[in-house]
């Protein structure tokens, strides 16, 4: 990779100043600086101090951290040096239960009595071995060494023995806190007889992923034996890192979904398991997940503030920088950093720099994958939906060509759809593999809009090619399996719900919105189908008739009345408006103009906010004068109505770095402006009759 990235990533938010304070309710027995993992590193200071990836600074001011002192206890004279010498090449579960380990390859004794998770560190290198030794074992996908540990011969025995800590003998006295020291965060090794991370079933012609995956994304050390597609979900185990840490992930895990991600499935149940399984072996992965955990917990506490969420993201880009610096072998690892980095950006509505996350994800993507091995695991099949979101979402709402090209999206459809045949009684392969139509159908259209953009082809190829995806889609929405919308599974009971509004504009308890899970995704689906097809007429180059206006307004309406009863329903899954919220502001082009229908979506935004989702300045002037008032700009309620503190200070921040990007990226990322400038603002939608 150039060297682009590592100048992007050390100015996209160097804004001066930080956002007020607020008070904080922490994790319980949180203290207020944040115990970073012991790395041969001193810790992270005090809540922004050092922050300078923040502030303006080229680098971060703890860029190049100074080494910590290193002492080690001389032993007392006439005790037996053999008898009490300890160990430093047992497995981390016995060390972080401070226990003795008997060393047995791949689970030791303790670990496979006690059903547990056997990590061992990986091998040092051989002594002696000089910079090329270290420089290779850097580069290994499953040596991955730590951001912050020297290079040098000397040093290397040095770190290693300063972050492994020592096993107790059985006759030595046990400490008095159990959780008072730190296991090292990597290398870590899982056993291949470890617990399931809950791979899905690969259709036939593709193979298994490992129950642990590859960091390099392509290969499979144990392919599962298993003929069942049943996910098994297993918490990975992370008492080995510090409170603060635990804490965040425990929130992650039980708090975040895929739809938190904007995402449709996630039949592996990746960002739960495999995906925080790979981070408890890099630490800026660790850390990104670790601030999108602390961002999501902030907000929704009564006195939360962002310090914890901006020293985490903090430290994941320090990481990240130095991975850059030194030139390390890309893994997987990486790429999910930079895709975990880039959905915290659109969730500061930088738009902006998320463009150039994509751009830096795509090289990566594109050195550990192709179309076809892409396929082949399900971590692969993760990392494609995650990337391909970003790449659909910056394509059409840019006016831009997909970075992928048609061969990755049609080799996804083609095995998915291989999936659904194999397991016709797989619910999960049915909604990936509608939903992988779906993006292909999106990938062709932003290549027909990208076309006209760049004043390609003529006006009847261009109308051509727009009636054909049109009937794409409606193919594809009548061409459903009749599973996806069994109707068993409609939601009729809106029981524990507040009784409707009189200022709705629609009807959310009418049966037929909604579908519980597992078929709660074909929700979703339904919501983006309404969405492409509000999209994609907006940007025909042939009038509308009455008609085609009329259901307009009825695929909004639409959208409005499912989102509403996501909202209301009291067992809709979490994160799941997020979801929705690019289908709600595509909808509101077409709402009404009166007062009620504009405060009913304003409020709707109001929601969307207080859940971090922050709409860039780009969308609020452009809904400003769809709603004729220049207020929404600041915020969507008068007198800043249902704006706390804590969002105010989120706001400013992510308003002031937004600014920012868009003043030092210029020239190299179009800011996103396309659709909303073709959509015609200046015709009132009308009132469909509700159903």
């Amino acid at each position: 990779m150039g060297d682009y990235y590592h100048h992007f990533l050390s100015s996209m938010a160097g804004v001066g100043g930080q956002p007020s304070q607020s008070p904080l309710e922490g994790p319980p027995q949180m203290s207020h600086q944040p115990q970073m993992i012991a790395m041969g590193g001193p810790p992270m200071p005090s809540p922004y101090q050092s922050l300078g990836y923040f502030t303006g600074f080229p680098e971060p001011i703890m860029f190049n951290a100074p080494k910590t002192q290193r002492s080690r206890r001389k032993s007392a004279p006439g005790l037996d040096h053999i008898k009490h010498r300890r160990t430093r090449s047992g497995c981390f579960t016995c060390r972080s239960r401070r226990v003795k380990c008997d060393e047995t390859h791949p689970i030791c004794e303790r670990c496979r009595k006690g059903k547990r998770e056997c990590l061992y560190p990986e091998p040092a290198p051989p002594k002696g071995a000089g910079g090329s030794a270290s420089k290779e074992s850097s580069s290994a996908p499953s040596q991955q060494a730590s951001p912050t540990s020297s290079r040098g011969d000397d040093d290397d025995d040095d770190d290693r023995d300063s972050k492994l800590e020592p096993i107790m003998d059985e006759d030595e006295e046990e400490p008095q806190s159990a959780t008072s020291t730190t296991a090292p965060l990597f290398p870590l090794r899982r056993s291949s007889t470890t617990s399931s991370f809950g791979m899905q079933r690969a259709p036939p012609g593709y193979r298994y992923d490992s129950e642990t995956p590859s960091l390099d994304g392509n290969k499979s050390s144990s392919p599962l034996s298993t003929g069942t597609a049943t996910a098994q979900q297993h918490r990975p185990d992370w008492t080995f890192l510090p409170h603060e840490l635990q804490f965040y992930l425990g929130y992650f895990y039980d708090n975040i979904t895929h739809y938190h991600y904007g995402l449709v499935t996630d039949a592996g149940d990746f960002f739960r398991t495999t995906l925080v399984g790979l981070a408890l072996r890099n630490e800026a992965l660790l850390y990104a997940i670790a601030a999108f955990s602390a961002y999501h917990h902030a907000l929704n506490n009564a006195h939360g503030r962002i310090n914890e969420f901006l020293q985490y993201y903090n430290h994941s880009v320090k990481n990240l920088l130095e991975c850059l610096k030194r030139k390390e072998k890309f893994n997987v690892a990486t790429l999910l950093t930079i895709l975990q980095l880039g959905t915290i950006e659109e969730y500061l509505g930088d738009w902006v720099n998320l463009m150039g996350h994509q751009k830096a994800a795509l090289e990566i993507f594109t050195q550990l994958f192709t179309p076809q091995t892409v396929m082949q695991s399900q971590l692969g099949r993760a990392a494609l939906m995650w990337y391909a979101r970003f790449d659909l979402f910056v394509a059409i709402m840019g006016g831009l060509e997909t970075t992928l090209s048609r061969d990755w999206y049609l080799e996804a459809t083609t095995c998915h759809d291989s999936g659904a045949a194999a397991e016709p009684d797989n619910t999960s392969w049915k909604v990936e593999a509608c939903s992988a139509k779906l993006q292909l159908i999106s990938m062709e259209m932003a290549t027909l809009y990208a076309k006209r953009a760049k004043g390609q082809g003529s006006g009847e190829d261009f109308a051509s090619e727009h009636q054909r995806l049109s009937r794409c889609l409606e193919d594809w929405k009548a061409g459903w399996d009749p599973a996806l919308t069994d109707p068993s599974h409609l939601v009729t009971d809106f029981s524990g719900s507040r009784t409707p509004d009189p200022n709705d504009i629609v009807n959310p308890f009418t049966s037929g919105a909604l579908l519980r899970p597992p078929l709660f995704a074909s929700t979703i689906l339904t919501a983006s189908y309404h969405s492409m097809s509000l999209l994609h007429n907006s940007q025909s180059d042939i009038r509308l008739t009455e008609q085609a206006r009329v259901k307009m307004t009825e695929h909004s309406y639409r959208i409005f009345q499912i989102f509403e009863a996501v909202e209301l329903w009291p067992h809709s899954p979490p994160g799941a408006l997020i979801a929705l919220q690019s289908s709600l502001a595509v909808a509101t082009l077409n709402v009404q103009r009166d007062p009620r229908h504009q405060m009913w979506v304003r409020r709707k935004f109001v929601l969307l906010e207080a859940m971090g989702y922050i709409f860039p300045a780009t969308m609020r002037n452009r809904m400003a004068e769809l709603f004729s008032d220049e207020t929404c700009t600041r915020w969507w309620l008068p007198n800043d109505e249902d704006f706390p503190p804590l969002l105010q200070n989120i706001r400013a921040y992510a308003d002031e770095r937004n600014v920012m990007a868009a003043s030092t990226q210029r020239d190299t990322v179009q800011q996103i402006r396309h659709v909303f400038s073709r959509m015609n603002l200046a015709e009132a939608a009308r009132d469909p009759t509700q159903n």
